[in-house]
């Protein structure tokens, strides 16, 4: 991995790139971002078409691409560069908060609970994330168990184009490209994906608008719009295999705001609800933005559930004592 100075002028070569192409073809900033990936990522040479980029911005673009060696970068190189990019775009194009990029201290924070719970490191296990976005979340997690000694493989579904492009640019750079399929689709349609031991999603919250498609779901609501964040929780376990997991990141409030009882109700006929952890608020700029890990097992292949549903808050990452002993109690409750 390159150290924090040498990352710094990767990136700063990296953004002029970016830059420079969003300026040539007139698109924002994300769509640059996206752009300049594939570019990299599969002949290191910048594309041209209709004329545009230019043949003097095509030949400063690629003497970045070729200064920036990007086959000599970690996977760990790339996801930090990846992720610098893509916080540009935010406060750029002033991205909406469903699209912002799952934080890496939640992601690691998720991986480690995972790897506890699904802790045999020679199982091979498949992965679903219906909400994948910019892929964050989910190459932490199967970079968490792959260096632990399990083969990973995921299949991944995003319903906004620039957003799967952006992942599976991402991914390809990482050299996840033969263990990550990626299908842009509206996850909620029916999905030729294989069944998967883990469910693991960042949850885009809101309501979702087509109505006829939500109300074949036990979920959704007798009237009105219903809540995304519900119907994608059901699909996920209809994927899983019985007795796979789903660990998903949830608003905080997501029993309480079940005001009808639809959730709960599909909830208790086919999962067993085994914790919620409150993340730290100090992650979080407003009450209103708060999340929480939900954490899921479908019935079935003996799946039980637990005498004692994990409840409660994880404490401020950097309160090491009170993390440390958080964590004992966590591994305490795994076993």
């Amino acid at each position: 991995m390159v150290n924090i100075g040498k990352l710094e002028g990767l990136f700063n070569q990296f953004d002029e790139a970016v830059g420079l192409l969003q300026t040539a073809i007139d698109v924002s900033y994300v769509e640059a971002l996206t752009e300049t990936l594939q570019n990299v990522a599969y002949e290191g040479k910048a594309q041209q078409l209709e004329g545009l980029p230019s043949d003097e911005v095509v030949a400063k673009l690629n003497r970045l691409y070729r200064k920036m060696k990007w086959d000599e970068l970690s996977r760990e190189d790339v996801r930090k560069l990846v992720q610098l990019g893509f916080i540009k775009a935010i406060r750029v194009d002033k991205i909406q908060s469903n699209h912002q990029m799952t934080p890496d201290t939640i992601a690691f924070l998720l991986a480690y609970f995972i790897g506890a719970i699904k802790n045999d490191p020679t199982e091979t296990l498949h992965i679903h994330d219906l909400a994948v976005g910019t892929g964050n979340l989910l190459m932490i997690v199967m970079d968490y168990l792959e260096k632990r000694g399990n083969k990973v493989t995921a299949e991944a579904v995003d319903n906004d184009d620039l957003l799967i492009a952006l992942a599976s640019n991402h991914a390809h750079l990482q050299k996840w490209d033969q263990a990550i399929s990626f299908n842009h689709s509206d996850s909620l349609q029916e999905l030729l994906i294989k069944p998967a031991d883990l469910a693991v999603t960042d949850l885009p919250v809101g309501y979702y608008p087509v109505s006829e498609r939500a109300n074949k779901f036990s979920t959704s609501f007798e009237e009105g719009y219903s809540y995304a964040h519900f119907l994608l929780i059901e699909q996920q376990l209809k994927y899983l295999k019985d007795g796979g997991w789903g660990f998903f990141i949830v608003p905080k409030n997501l029993i309480e705001s079940d005001k009808e009882g639809v959730f709960m109700n599909w909830l208790k006929g086919n999962a067993y609800l085994q914790g919620m952890l409150q993340l730290p608020e100090s992650l979080f700029h407003s009450e209103q933005m708060q999340k929480s890990i939900l954490i899921l097992q479908k019935k079935g292949n003996q799946a039980r559930q637990v005498d004692e549903v994990l409840l409660g808050s994880i404490p401020n990452i950097k309160d090491a004592k009170r993390m440390q002993a958080f964590l004992g109690q966590f591994n305490n409750w795994v076993k």
